[in-house]
């Protein structure tokens, strides 16, 4: 995994890919809370992956 992306564009993409071929989007805040909690967990298994290659 590259890490040169920043964590709230990956979340943003992973977000977009998870609604796609659902018929109505999310509302805004729905979404932002979305992206919220994935920048979030991506941040968080980032300084996992960093922690286990030590």
């Amino acid at each position: 995994m590259t890490l040169a992306k920043d964590s709230s564009q990956l979340a943003k993409q992973f977000i977009d890919a998870s609604l796609k071929g659902r018929s109505r989007p999310p509302s805004k805040a729905a979404y932002a809370r979305a992206v919220k909690l994935a920048r979030q967990a991506i941040e968080e298994l980032t300084q996992v992956a960093s922690r286990i290659r030590r």
